[in-house]
């Protein structure tokens, strides 16, 4: 009777064992695949954040050129643009943004997917992956620190209603000035009156006495009112503080030397050696300055890249016989398009600075980013540019430029031989 007793007592002890093993195991196995989804969730997160530190350069480049105003290559062009062809009118503000927009929307999209992919934040998997409870609950956590951030910000204030109206009005009288479809603002005034700058000093005149705060109409009418100083949107000293003396001294630094190289007629020689060119296509010719300058630009300045270029690639449109702006165009847009390298822009160099980012991934990223550029640049310059700007025809403004240059060289001919 014991002998039953004490192996039905032996027999609940095992049975007890084997219950808590299997629970010890269960455990285990849990915690081990929660480790694991760690892990995994870890490995994603890591990719995301690369992709979105890279997102940010890249979409800072592309998104610049949309613009005369956006980067400084732009404005380079504008500027060498007036210096080398006078009679020049096509480039303006709403013609450029008409051209560069589409570019930069087709451009974003395709660059959005591309990184999407690589990262791993959009998967190629036709099923729906369930998201893990890991992920749901740091998406929660990040959504509310966002509303947290956005409820910081308050309420708009009126200095911040005026600068937005004034930039509103900015962008407007841009567009509105010289639409060539119809006529602009601008046909009211003397033909070479007035251009994209009369408009930009005359806002920032503007910021300088409009107040910041929201005037009160009863204090006009208050003989007793006090005498109370209201600051101004933009003072003088925020404006010393603030704008990129540096960046302006660049931009004529840069004009000087294109004016330099026409004038002492090194852009005509360099042209000159560019003979092999000459018997490509145009389409061709400007696939491979694209390449070129793209390539150049990832370990140079992209300002320096187009001070030199510019009064290169106008000489070689001269020679070739086509519209210099087919040509001037895209090495000036294919300067912004630098993604390769840290050192390729200063975006990329900011990004890179983070710590999160090496090189192998810039490297492995922009590779396909900058071959992409390149093609859809061509394709937009073979098409709705063409009609934008006239690069179909050869203007008159041209043989103007080519008259000047000619009598130039004659005269510094006919005084080196006089010397």
């Amino acid at each position: 009777m014991q002998e039953n007793r004490l192996h039905s007592v032996s027999t609940e002890l095992q049975l007890l064992t084997a219950i808590e093993e299997k629970e010890l195991a269960e455990k285990l196995e849990i915690s081990s695949d929660m480790h694991k989804d760690m892990e995994k969730e870890r490995e994603y997160q890591n990719r995301v954040w690369k992709a979105f530190l890279i997102s940010i350069p890249y979409s800072a480049s592309i998104g610049g050129t949309a613009t005369l105003t956006g980067t400084a290559p732009n404005l380079i062009l504008l500027g060498q643009l007036k210096s080398f062809f006078p009679g020049c009118d096509v480039v303006n503000f709403g013609s450029w943004f008409v051209f560069a927009f589409p570019l930069m929307i087709i451009f974003l999209i395709l660059g959005w997917l591309w990184i999407s992919i690589l990262h791993g934040a959009i998967s190629l998997s036709c099923r729906r992956k369930k998201k893990s409870d890991i992920r749901v609950d740091a998406e929660a956590k990040a959504k509310e620190v966002i509303k947290e951030d956005y409820r910081k910000l308050g309420p708009t204030i009126f200095a911040e209603k005026a600068v937005f109206f004034f930039f509103c009005l900015f962008a407007i009288l841009l567009f509105t000035r010289d639409p060539k479809f119809i006529p602009g603002w601008a046909s009211a005034f003397t033909p070479g009156f007035t251009s994209d700058a009369v408009t930009g000093i005359t806002i920032s005149i503007i910021l300088f006495f409009f107040p910041s705060e929201k005037p009160s109409l009863t204090w006009w009418f208050d003989l007793k009112a006090p005498n109370t100083e209201n600051k101004p949107l933009l003072s003088w000293k925020k404006a010393q503080d603030t704008v990129p003396w540096n960046i302006i001294l660049l931009l004529g630094g840069g004009f000087a030397m294109a004016k330099g190289c026409e004038v002492s007629g090194l852009s005509t020689w360099i042209g000159g050696r560019l003979q092999p060119l000459e018997g490509l296509h145009p389409a061709v010719a400007v696939l491979l300055i694209t390449i070129l300058i793209a390539s150049f630009t990832e370990f140079a300045s992209n300002t320096a890249t187009i001070i030199v270029f510019l009064p290169v690639l106008s000489e070689l449109a001269i020679r070739l016989k086509v519209n210099p702006l087919y040509l001037m165009i895209p090495g000036t847009v294919g300067c912004s398009y630098a993604f390769m390298l840290p050192v390729s822009t200063p975006p990329n160099s900011i990004a890179f600075s983070t710590g999160h980012l090496m090189v192998k991934d810039m490297a492995k990223t922009g590779l396909l980013m900058n071959l992409m550029g390149v093609l859809l640049l061509s394709l937009a310059m073979n098409t709705w540019a063409s009609s934008i700007f006239g690069l179909s025809t050869f203007p008159d403004w041209v043989n103007m430029h080519s008259h000047n240059v000619t009598a130039l060289v004659t005269s510094t001919y006919n005084m080196t031989i006089v010397g």
